[in-house]
Formats: C-alpha cells, structure tokens, sequence
C-alpha cells in the first residue's frame, strides 16, 4: 500500500514540476499517461484495501510538515499584505498564533500519519479518474486561453499539484498533518481562481481564501481542544475511539465546520459560486471530484461518532435548510455555470446530511450522491467549456434549440441533466434511498425530521422544475432542419465527453454490482457497522429497504429514452405552421420565465449563521 500511495502523491506532484519546464508537445503526452496511470494506481488501490491500513512515516517528516505549516501561512501573510486583505491578515495570524502553539505543546507520538481505508480508496477512484479526465480536456481548453505559454503550463501544473495534495488530504488521519493538506487545497484553489488576473479573479479569489481559512482555523481549534483536554493524539482514529465515551462534541463541531465551509454551505457558499470566474476545467475540478468533496468525506470520516447526537441533529438542519434554498438559488440563475454550482451546493448538502444520519442506507445513499455526481457534473461543466468555445454561448436562455445548431453538445448536456434526475441513473438511485430513510427520520425525529423531509422533497422538486427546463430548451426545434449531423468539436473534446459517458453508461448497466461490491464495504468501514447490499429476483436490499428495479428499468424506456430520441425524429410530408396568438405577435419562449432570489439571499445567509451558531451550541449542550 506504501508503494500506491506513494505513486498517488508522488507522481502528481513530479508531475506539477515537470509541466513546467518540459516543452509543450511533450507536456502534452505526459498529461495523458500521468492521467491513466493515476486512474490504474487508483483501482488497484481499491483492490487491495481490505482494512485500514496505517502508515507511520519517518520522524523527519513532522519537522517537514511543520516547517511547510509555517511557510503556507506566511505566504498567506503575503498575499494579506499584496491584495491589502484585512481579513486574510486577521485569520492568518490566528492560525500563525496556533499553530506556533501547538507545535511547541504538540506531545511526541508513534502512531501512524496516514491511514487507507476503504473510504480513502473509495475516494482515490473518485479524485484521480474525473480529475485525470479533466486534466485531460485542460490541454485543449487552455490553449485557446489568452495567455502567455508559461502560464497555459503553469495551470495545468496546478492541477496536478492539487491532485497530489486532494490525495494526502483523504488519507490523513494526524490532524496537524490533515490541517496542512486542507490548507495547500486553500492555496490551489486560491491560485486557479485568480488565474486570469483580472479584478473579479481576484476579488473572488481572495474570498475563497478567507472563508477556508475559517475552517483551518476551525481545525487548529479541534487539535487545541484534544491537546488540552488530555484525549490523546489529534487524529481522526483517535477521535473516533474516543467519542463513545463523550465529552468530545466540540473538536466534532469545529471538523464538521470545516467541512461544511470547505462544501460551500451557507453561509460560506459565496467563495464556490465565485469560483465560476476562472477557466472552466477549475470549475470542474472545484465542484465534482476534488475541492467540496472533502465535506462529506470528512462528515462520513466523522460519522460514527456523529451519528445520534444534537451536533448531528444540528448538521442536518442546517444542510435541509441549505438544499431548499440552494435549489430555489439555481432556478433563479440563467448562467449555464451558475446554475450548476447552486445544484452542486444543494447536492453536497444533501450528501453530508445522509452521512450525518449515519445509518446503513443513508451511508450508501451519500457515498452514490458521491461518485454519480462527481461523474455527471463533471461533464457538464466541461461541456459548458464547450459551450462557451465553440457555441460562444453562457446563458441558458441563449441555448434555445441548441439541439439543431449543436446536436452532440445538447445530447451530452441532456444526458448529464437527466443522470441527475431520472432513473435507472445512480444518482437518482442515492435521491431515492437518501428521501425513503427520511420518511422513516420524520417519524423519529418529528419536528426536524419533517422539516428535513419536506425541505429535500421540495427541494428535489425545485430541481427537477429546473433540469426539466434546461432539457426543453435543448431539445426544442423549429421543424425546419430535420436532418441531424453531429458538430465537430475536436478530438480532445469529444475523448474526454465520450470517456464521461462511458462512466455513465457503466453507472446504469453496473449499479447492482456497484452497490453490493463497492458502496456496501465502503459504507460499511465508514460507518462503523453492517452494510447488507444484496440482489434477490427483480429487487436489491439495502439494509432493510427494497429498491425494486424493473420500474426503474421501465421509466428508462418512458423517460429518458424517448427524451433522445425526440432529438432524432424526423418530420416528413407535413404541414407547418406557427403558434397562432389571437392576432397577437408575442414571440413565446419556454425560456422567459425566471423568477429573481436577490432579495431573499440576506435572509438566507442569516439564516445560514445562525445554523451554524446552532452546531457550536449543541456541541456545547
């Protein structure tokens, strides 16, 4: 495991460095292998994870980790001082003060650094095959960047430094060596956010950087608080053998504040709805394999010690609350970016609120919101690159009938909206068991556990109004060109949609298979418990629930099969004619209709704070 691990971070971070001095055509190739290789080093390391596997590096190494510590945070100082940040300044040296601290109170310890389980491995698969795709699809996209040559090798090495670093922060388990990791993620997304220079870059860059410098800080409270209570070791494994015993709500709350900020949860959503200034492969990468991914993996990292009590309780109020305003956000919104980084909000709230219920269906439920959406949002967002290149096209309301201008484009685009959505795609498989376990939560948990519930089912209904919408914009035609032919749109693209697709295809057709060789060990080594996934006739079992499949397979062929085919029909030998409006010349577009959310975001975001005030009360009850 040492040698894949090894392979996972090191080549990544050679990599990085190489990009950077190697000429462009052979960078080129070199991007593709690492991609592959990363991808093969990733499923192998599933494979051969059957248990935890601790790993104890050198001593030498903590004084490495402690001396990046310190340099991290003065180059944060600089930035404070360059850009005139008072805040970034401010929390800067909160976190310089604290970690000078603990370093000199920081007890010698022999327990392993780092530790691969199989939810490490679960998410190595995640981080290195998407982010390997999207890596892949930068070499085209940043060519048509206008930019100098050594800033187009500059951003691609960026990627896979953070790679790398998304890689160490998984398998973490020494909480001074997870801060670090969750800090030099701070740094990369800092960097790709301002990557093109201007003002708004800049501007949006910086707020990213203040807010996920909260949640280190929030970190460095959690390692202050176990120090000086005389638990132990700051780690996660310590954590968590612990916690039985209670009295260790508050390092919880302040972890599982540092996930919820890093997951862009209100009221911290602003610096990943900013992040959709810089190049699109950065959207991407921040929304669906990497960077708000550490939220519910940490919340899932967290889960057995979290499961039952009011912090609990606490995280899954705030997240009810976030989806329904998340959802309602994103049908306010026109810009195609826009749109998906509100569904991404909404979604992660979703994810992290199963993982905090912590049961066997909910686990599954979040760790399949996991994987199929990181899949599908990932294409879309690389197909909104498309979008914005080839079509010169952002807005939704600009798209209409994009399905006779850019076929291929509107295909894909529908697809990922309808894997979302529809069943038998994954991610409607984890909506479904995440809103049966709440119908059984709301009888428990009455108050709350209705509000959760009706929250997520308007919520999903809010979204599906949403997707339904985008997906008839696409697929509207004039009638008036019945022949489809497929753009071109470049090798580099079309590969990496096609390899996105494929993932998609396997999601449907290798959902049972999933869900009983790679959802139920996975859940059940995160929560601590039995996971029992199994296949009996036309029904699969997930724990106690039954998820028929022949309806699923059924509203396959009624929904999202007759949506694509609808793109191909062809109109022959009939008459056509336009709306007749009375007289009336009124150009009707399904397109027109939006609703605004400006006035209710304040609202939202206080609401926001004062939920997150709640996790820190109930930690304290």
């Amino acid at each position: 495991m040492e040698s894949l691990l090894a392979g996972l971070v090191g080549l990544p971070l050679a990599v990085s460095l190489l990009l950077l001095i190697l000429p462009r055509q052979l960078a080129k190739w070199m991007v593709i292998a690492a991609a592959i290789i990363l991808s093969i080093l990733s499923v192998f390391a599933y494979a051969n994870t059957n248990s935890a596997v601790g790993i104890t590096l050198p001593h030498y190494i903590n004084e490495v980790v402690a001396g990046a510590d310190l340099l991290l945070l003065l180059f944060f100082g600089w930035i404070a001082i360059k850009r005139k940040s008072i805040l970034v300044g401010l929390l800067t040296m909160l976190q310089l003060g604290g970690l000078v601290y603990l370093l000199n109170n920081m007890p010698a310890t022999a327990a392993p650094q780092l530790m691969v389980d199989e939810l490490s491995a679960f998410m190595f698969i995640l981080i290195n095959v998407i982010s390997g795709i999207i890596a892949i699809y930068s070499l085209r996209y940043i060519e048509e960047e206008p930019c100098s040559p050594f800033r187009k090798k500059y951003f691609l090495s960026i990627i896979f430094w953070f790679i790398g670093a998304m890689n160490l922060v998984v398998c973490a388990d020494n909480l001074e060596y997870f801060f670090l990791f969750f800090e030099l993620t701070t740094l990369a997304s800092f960097l790709l956010i301002s990557f093109r220079q201007d003002a708004e870059s800049r501007a949006n860059a910086i707020t990213a950087l203040w807010m996920n410098q909260v949640g280190g800080l929030a970190i460095l409270g959690a390692i202050f608080f176990l120090l000086r209570s005389g638990s132990g070791e700051a780690s996660f494994s310590n954590l968590l053998a612990l916690a039985p015993a209670g009295g260790l709500l508050l390092p919880l709350a302040l972890l599982s504040m540092a996930a919820l900020i890093k997951g862009a949860q209100l009221p911290f959503s602003s610096w990943l709805l900013g992040a959709m200034v810089a190049p699109t492969p950065v959207s991407a990468l921040l929304h669906s394999s990497t960077m708000v991914k550490i939220a519910p993996f940490m919340i899932l990292r967290l889960s057995p010690a979290l499961k039952d009590t009011p912090l609990a309780s606490a995280i899954i109020a705030l997240t009810a609350f976030v989806f329904i305003a998340a959802a309602v956000g994103a049908l306010a919104q026109d810009n195609f970016k826009r749109i998906l980084a509100h569904s991404t909000i909404a979604l992660l709230a979703l994810m992290i609120m199963m993982g905090a219920l912590g049961t066997p269906v909910t686990v599954v439920a979040s760790l399949a919101l996991m994987l199929f959406h990181g899949i599908s949002k990932s294409m879309l967002f690389l197909n909104a690159g498309i979008l914005e290149r080839v079509f010169h096209l952002k807005n939704t309301s600009d798209m209409d009938r994009l399905g006779e201008s850019g076929p291929f484009t509107a295909l894909v685009t529908t697809i990922g909206f309808m894997s979302l959505l529809l069943p038998p795609f994954g991610a409607f498989i984890g909506k479904w068991l995440s809103i049966e376990t709440l119908g059984s939560y709301a009888v428990d948990a009455r108050l709350l556990g209705a509000f959760t519930l009706i929250a997520v089912v308007c919520g999903s209904a809010v979204l599906t109004l949403l997707y339904t919408k985008v997906i008839g914009l696409l697929i509207a035609r004039s009638g008036e060109h019945d022949r489809v032919q497929f753009e071109k749109t470049g090798k580099t693209y079309t590969g990496t949609i096609y390899a996105l697709l494929a993932l998609i295809a396997l999601s449907i057709f290798g959902l049972p298979l999933l869900l009983t060789h790679f959802f139920a060990p996975v859940a059940a080594a995160a929560s601590a418990q039995d996971v029992t996934v199994m296949i009996k006739g036309w029904s699969i079992f997930v724990d106690t629930m039954k998820l028929p499949v022949l309806p699923p397979l059924i509203a396959f062929f009624l929904l999202p099969a007759a949506i694509i085919a609808a793109m191909f029909i062809h109109f022959r030998h009939v008459d056509r004619t336009r709306e007749y409006m009375c007289g009336e010349k009124v150009n009707y577009s399904f397109s027109s209709f939006y609703l605004t959310a400006d006035k209710a975001t304040p609202y939202a975001i206080t609401i926001g704070v004062v939920l997150f005030g709640a996790l820190l009360v109930a930690a304290l009850i």
